[in-house]
């Protein structure tokens, strides 16, 4: 009897440990783990220290700096400022926009 996984919508960090162990025979579950692990504490320092990551046929990461506006409390329609602050922003590769959306050929 087979069992299958039950449906989860997206992808976690486990799946992404699992893929790296599969792939790449000789490493162990932990070291793949480990491996997995370096990758994200590189991309998450880099962004922490202001600096972008630009990943090759994958897109760009950045901090970008979002300036002061009013806004409206969307529960009171109260106008309120919002204050100046940071937000990360992604821009995916033209490569991996025409894999994940490819362009419909008109018949």
């Amino acid at each position: 009897m087979t069992t299958k996984k039950a449906f989860r919508p997206g992808i976690t960090k486990a799946d992404l440990v699992d893929v790296v162990y599969e792939r790449h025979g000789g490493l162990t579950k932990d070291e793949a783990a480990q491996i997995v692990d370096v990758i994200f504490r590189t991309v998450k320092t880099s962004l922490a220290d202001g600096r972008t990551v630009r990943i090759k046929n994958f897109g760009t990461f950045e901090v970008t700096r979002r300036a002061g506006r009013m806004g409206v409390n969307p529960m009171s329609g109260e106008k309120m400022f919002i204050r100046a602050h940071k937000g990360l922003s992604f821009k995916p590769a033209r490569r991996l926009k025409d894999e994940v959306t490819p362009m419909q050929k008109s018949e």
